[in-house]
């Protein structure tokens, strides 16, 4: 499973001679957009050989990458040539196999590994759902039909997908102006340190998030992994966004709350706990207030006395 030294090498040779071809083309005053396959490409082949390794079963493998929603992927072969966005090539897209709530974990990602301004690091990000792939590159080919001077490249360790990119820029009259590029894949990471990881990930228990090994490295390069799965994750927003909300109305009403809070709790200690309690007092309040005067109001329209 692990990748030699030589395919290691050879590897990031391709990388450094597709980088230097893109360097050539921009200095000749052509623009570069490249689109990214995710899985083994922009990212590690861990998540491929999770797919593998449980032979296909979709909700095995929804189970361990919803455990997985708080982890980013780890990066692949690809990513630091993708970070090179706005200096080498000039946009980027990602079109990946990858739909509903797997395409999370695309997101947190690009967070991740973004620049400063996250909203530019991608221009579109296509997942398979109501789309195939097929689709996505004759929507992103046809973006740039008319723009003599794109250059659009293409990177994917399916020799498949490559082969369906080529057809469609030839069907497009693009095929002088596109590039695919078949990525080998990459594993920093022996089967055993493999099996390792997944065991681990899987057998997960309990209500709060669990460190486990990660690839390679074991615990000094740990997942955080979630043994709840999404309903996990949701748990960990809601807490997130109770803390958020919590504070912003301390800062925003601190002391009509805590005038609000005396009255609600007397001899109590003022806590931030009572302070947001206090908040959502005056917050039902005002929405009871508004629903009787929405029902006053209407009743005056039906009834003549409102125009």
């Amino acid at each position: 499973m692990k990748s030699t030294g030589e395919e290691i090498k050879s590897a990031h040779e391709l990388v450094k001679r597709v980088e230097a071809d893109i360097a050539r083309q921009a200095a000749e005053g052509k623009r570069i957009h490249i689109i990214w396959d995710f899985d083994s490409v922009l990212s590690s082949p861990l998540s491929d050989d999770v797919f593998a390794h449980v032979n296909g079963d979709l909700e095995k493998y929804f189970d361990y990458e919803a455990r997985m929603s708080m982890s980013p992927p780890r990066p692949g072969l690809w990513l630091p040539l993708a970070e090179k966005i706005g200096k080498l090539h000039s946009s980027q897209d990602i079109v990946t196999t990858r739909s509903s709530f797997l395409a999370f974990r695309v997101m947190v990602f690009c967070i991740w590994h973004a620049s400063s301004d996250i909203s530019k690091w991608m221009r579109w990000i296509l997942f398979v759902g109501h789309q195939s792939k097929g689709d996505s590159f004759r929507i992103i080919l046809e973006s740039f039909r008319n723009d003599a001077d794109m250059i659009v490249y293409y990177i994917d360790d399916s020799e498949k997908h490559i082969g369906t990119f080529s057809d469609i820029s030839r069907k497009l009259g693009m095929s002088g102006r596109t590039v695919g590029i078949v990525s080998p894949k990459i594993r920093n990471y022996s089967r055993e340190q493999f099996e390792w990881h997944y065991q681990s990930v899987m057998g997960a228990l309990g209500d709060d998030a669990a460190l486990v090994p990660g690839t390679p490295g074991g615990y000094a390069n740990g997942h955080l992994v979630l043994p709840g799965g999404l309903a996990g994750f949701r748990t960990v927003i809601a807490k997130s966004f109770l803390r958020a909300e919590q504070k912003a109305v301390i800062d925003q009403f601190g002391p009509v709350l805590e005038s609000e809070c005396k009255d609600l709790f007397p001899g109590e200690p003022v806590t931030p706990k009572r302070l947001h309690s206090a908040f959502r007092f005056l917050q039902e309040e005002a929405i009871h207030d508004t629903m009787v005067i929405d029902e006053i109001m209407e009743e005056a329209v039906r009834s003549g006395k409102l125009e």
